[in-house]
């Protein structure tokens, strides 16, 4: 069974060829880079932060008041919880054979009677100017599963380099939308299984994809 994600499903929506070479055919393997491991210190940065107070970097340390903000209140606080919903859109554990799709929030609040949660993500691009929504609507929707007393959902992209931040909100009534939403894309990436179709997506972002140019002819 296919396991789907946002980013997942984003790739095949970004570009169909370079989403088989990579993760279906797996001959590619995007290489680190720069923003990737910046991206990935400051998500650990704040993770050690939140959860036994580890010390910021001095270069991330201007952050500390809103996470310090965050921990004051009474909220159960939950950092890159690994979240998993099968087909029918009932929880599941992240590594399960019947997962269909997998989620990993940045950061997770539940208010004590678990009616109301918050999600964050951290985001070390320059700008908010392109900011998604989209995965939070996704990870609402998957912590609605896993939590069925939460009612409302607020989240936040968190653009920790342009110091700005992106909100959404959710409901439970809105659950089938989103659901409804998300089958649909992941639909797309099976016809193209079924059917061995898997055209490229030229842009100005091909300089970096690792598929090789034998592969695709954009390259």
């Amino acid at each position: 069974m296919l396991k789907h994600s946002y980013s997942s499903i984003k790739d095949f929506a970004g570009c169909a060829r370079r989403f088989h070479q990579v993760r279906i055919l797996k001959r590619f393997k995007s290489a680190p880079t720069d923003a990737t491991m910046y991206g990935e210190r400051v998500h650990k940065a704040f993770e050690l932060y939140l959860t036994d107070r580890t010390p910021l970097p001095e270069d991330l340390a201007r952050h500390q008041p809103l996470f310090d903000s965050l921990v004051g209140l009474d909220r159960e606080i939950h950092c890159e919880k690994k979240l998993g919903v099968r087909s029918d859109f009932t929880p599941c554990e992240f590594f399960d054979q019947d997962v269909w799709l997998r989620g990993i929030p940045d950061l997770l609040m539940l208010n004590g009677d678990r009616s109301k949660a918050w999600i964050g993500d951290w985001k070390t691009g320059k700008s908010a100017r392109f900011a998604d929504t989209s995965q939070l609507e996704l990870m609402a929707a998957m912590v609605m599963a896993h939590y069925p007393t939460v009612q409302r959902v607020k989240g936040m992209l968190a653009f920790v380099v342009a110091g700005s931040t992106v909100t959404a909100e959710y409901t439970r009534e809105q659950l089938a939308e989103i659901w409804s939403k998300w089958v649909g894309q992941t639909e797309q990436i099976l016809d193209a299984i079924r059917n061995d179709v898997w055209n490229a997506s030229p842009s100005g972002l091909c300089k970096f994809c690792p598929v090789s140019k034998d592969a695709c002819e954009h390259r």
